[in-house]
């Protein structure tokens, strides 16, 4: 025990003097602390932007993020394996189907989540609990603040921050079906200029089907030191996982084979399994200086292992063991500027970005056995980047950004013929260096107190993948060109006491969009598609009933389509058309009894692998989750927590991603997700 203390005061010694040594004084905290540890204080001009609250995720009947995500207008949350937690769930803003992820950028603090490699953001290391509040910006943006890969949109994350705030402390616990245990932990405590928050996470459960149990083990810390003239953090976090991987259920309409209506929870691979574990350590400083100037400069570095094991169960011995793992560093400096030019207030951003991330993976057929290949990479990305608010008139303001983006890829594979069931072939060593630029022009108009108009225009890019690089379309190195994207964007927002309403329009124009495609090679490659453009609208609209009673309702509708070649006028795969969701709030007794009723219609979409849009569709379908809610604690006050969560209702068998065969269009395969389910949580807040 000495020990630790001995660790926490030698940490706290050096936050201190690392601020003092920038000469911040020693009067008192001031009663409240402005926090700029992300680039979206100041939220982009003439964009599509929702606010989450922590109020709202508090009352949401979302059990996890990707869900609580889902409800808002045009994110589309797609499921494999029914993941508890949000488990291998991933979001997709303004249609990308598959790819949907690696062109949404997500942020934990405004620091980017998403990596090199193709894997899925893993949002089960980041327990609601810990979330102050998240901000959704739609369409590309965010691009100039964060760089490649803010094509569809920027969720940025923002964790509860322990500075000048009263201690507080909070316990629960969670059972449902699937013999699923839940476990979480939150602590902030304030210690003068010192403060410090943790919170934990612990999951167990069989899963829906066969072969899908969880394991999941997650902490997330910061300690904090708050001066008169800024800052200084340091957050640690680490997060461990262990998942089942059921495979999916064959429908073949030529034979009258339906394993989704016979035994849709039975596994087709019992023998597969997913290890990750994550360590993240980031550190920061924010320093206020006269003039409406402040300098903030953040690093950190992210060490991600992931392993599995894919096990041919039919007696063909097409056995793969992947080992892999990837380190990001990272060193973001900026600087928040105001200043004043021919009588107009200007706040402007300036910064730059450095990340250089390592990947290594060994790619064998079986545990003990010398790998087939082994890919190894590095990329070294750097962003310079400036934008400036202004206004043009009393009731016209202007955002206008651009940064320029180099990077350097180098690649290469160590294939070992003589390894045991050795395939495929060496890929060349490839090294490329590449500049691009993105820009964002933003304009708003208050045309009356309670009614704006907004539009923007903006540029935006996305890397290829490492995993998108290694099975790429020439075959024998690692070549993709960049995918580029043009966003035309416009919209009104109007807001009174009682009702809030948004609705914007879009298009979006894309070349060299990166996609697989199955009919290239035996297995499918990676390739650059043709030209594809997405138009639609988003509108969010929320009414207050009563004091007590509040209904929103969202939807969105997407056209998401090839231009040119093959498939010219055909709909991309996996992007519903329309989507439609609900929510009714209803506060039975003040914030001690809430009731939530939430409502969501999903579009029918073309399956994975149907460029061709020959083959059945994924079935639209509709959910009803019901959530009711009792907090006895006050403020100063502890008291118990409770919950009772129905999810799906109506029992409604359905699932959200299937893959075409290639070779017949009759026959597919897909993922079933869960039935209706229960959960109760109990816990204790101080």
């Amino acid at each position: 025990m000495k020990h630790h203390h001995r660790n926490w005061a030698a940490l706290g010694a050096f936050l201190s003097l690392l601020l003092t040594n920038f000469a911040w004084g020693e009067t008192e905290l001031p009663d409240e602390l402005i926090v700029t540890a992300t680039r979206l204080n100041d939220l982009p001009k003439g964009a599509s932007v929702t606010i989450i609250t922590e109020n709202d995720i508090q009352n949401a009947p979302a059990e996890d993020l990707p869900n609580l995500l889902g409800l808002e207008a045009g994110i589309y949350n797609r499921d494999l394996f029914s993941g508890v937690s949000g488990a291998q769930a991933t979001v997709d803003m303004r249609g990308f189907g598959a790819v949907g992820t690696q062109n949404t950028l997500l942020l934990l603090d405004g620091r980017r989540l998403n990596d090199i490699d193709l894997a899925a953001v893993d949002f089960t290391s980041i327990p609601l609990h810990s979330i102050k509040k998240i901000e959704i910006v739609r369409g590309n943006a965010g691009s100039v603040l964060y760089g490649d890969g803010a094509v569809g949109g920027v969720i940025n994350i923002v964790t509860k921050s322990p500075a000048n705030q009263a201690d507080s402390a909070s316990i629960d616990y969670a059972i449902a079906q699937q013999q699923r245990h839940e476990a979480n932990m939150f602590i902030s405590r304030s210690m003068g200029r010192y403060s410090l928050n943790v919170s934990s996470n612990f999951v167990q459960a069989d899963g829906f089907r066969d072969n899908n149990n969880l394991l999941q083990r997650n902490a997330l810390g910061q300690l904090r030191y708050t001066g008169d003239g800024g800052e200084a953090f340091i957050k640690l976090g680490g997060d461990f996982q262990s998942l089942g991987l059921p495979g999916a259920r064959l429908i073949d309409r030529a034979d009258g084979t339906d394993e989704f209506l016979t035994a849709r929870d039975k596994a087709t691979t019992p023998l597969d399994k997913a290890l990750q574990s994550g360590l993240r350590f980031d550190f920061g400083i924010t320093r206020e200086l006269s003039n409406g100037a402040e300098l903030i400069l953040d690093a950190g570095v992210r060490k991600k292992d992931q392993d599995s094991s894919i096990e041919d169960n039919t007696g063909g011995g097409f056995n793969q063991i992947i080992d892999t793992e990837l380190t990001t560093w990272s060193l973001t400096p900026r600087a928040n500027v105001e200043w004043l030019l021919s009588g107009q207030d200007h706040q402007s951003t300036i910064g730059a970005d450095l990340y250089y991330a390592f990947y290594n993976s060994d790619r064998g057929r079986n545990q003990d056995e010398p790998p087939i290949h082994t890919y190894r990479a590095r990329q070294t990305t750097f962003g310079l980047y400036g934008q400036d608010n202004f206004g043009l008139f009393d009731s016209l303001t202007a955002q206008v950004g651009g940064r320029f983006i180099w990077n350097k890829f180098a690649g290469g594979d160590e294939f070992d013929p003589n390894a045991p069931g050795a395939f495929g072939s060496k890929r060349e060593t490839t090294g490329a260096v590449e500049q691009h630029y993105v820009y964002n022009i933003g304009l708003e108009y208050e045309m009356r107190r309670n009614l704006t108009a907004f539009g923007r225009t903006g540029r935006s890019i996305r890397l290829p993948t490492i995993n998108e690089r290694i099975a790429s379309s020439d075959g024998i190195s690692f070549k993709l060109k960049t995918q580029i994207s043009r966003d035309v964007e416009a919209g009104l927002q109007y807001q009174t006491e009682k009702l809030a309403l948004q609705g914007s329009a879009f298009l979006m124009k894309l070349k060299n969009e990166l996609r697989f495609d199955p009919s290239l090679d035996a297995f499918g490659l990676n390739e650059n598609a043709a030209p594809t453009q997405r138009v639609g609208s988003e509108m969010t609209a929320a009414y207050k009933i009563t004091n007590n009673l509040k209904l929103q309702v969202n939807v969105a509708y997407i056209d998401a389509k090839f231009r040119k070649g093959v498939f010219a006028d055909n709909q991309v795969p996996l992007v519903p058309q329309w989507q439609v969701g609900s929510q009714l709030n209803w506060r039975l007794i003040k914030d001690e009894l809430i009731a939530t009723l939430s409502a969501s219609y999903i579009d029918r979409a073309r399956l994975e692998n149907d460029e061709s849009n020959e083959g059945e569709q994924v079935p639209d379908y509709y959910l009803f989750d019901f959530r009711l809610l009792g907090d006895l604690s006050r403020p100063g006050y502890s008291g118990p927590t409770w919950s009772i969560k129905l999810t799906n209702l109506l029992d409604k068998s359905y699932y959200n991603f299937g893959v075409r065969s290639t070779s017949n269009t009759k026959r597919f395969n897909v993922y079933p997700l869960a039935g209706r389910a229960f959960l109760l949580r109990l816990g204790w807040k101080v």
